[in-house]
């Protein structure tokens, strides 16, 4: 049974991204890898880092979070953020937003 996708983010708040048309096309991405993997047993944050960089996808795990993975949909140089949380064979976009820092 492979994972389950929800998107928690409007698309109002993804509008407001400064690549609102890439974000899109990287969430939609999640949810077709989402549609084609398994979940392990073990650590689902870990696999879903190696499923995204297997599909040149940037992201890591946020610092201090137990199940929060951060896309970065335009490369690290571009601000924008999508939030995903991975856990119990759930992918969910939780938040998306423009990075802080560079």
């Amino acid at each position: 049974m492979p994972y389950e996708f929800v998107n928690d983010v409007s698309d109002k708040k993804i509008q407001k991204l400064a690549d609102p048309t890439q974000a899109e096309a990287v969430i939609q991405e999640i949810a077709t890898l989402a549609e084609q993997t398994e979940p392990v047993k073990g650590d689902q944050v870990n696999q879903w880092l190696g499923v995204l960089a297997k599909d040149n996808i940037t992201a890591q795990k946020v610092k201090g979070s137990v199940n929060t993975i951060e896309v970065y949909p335009g490369g690290k140089g571009s601000p924008d953020r999508i939030f995903i949380t991975v856990g119990g064979g759930t992918v969910t976009v939780a938040a998306v937003g423009a990075a802080s820092h560079k």
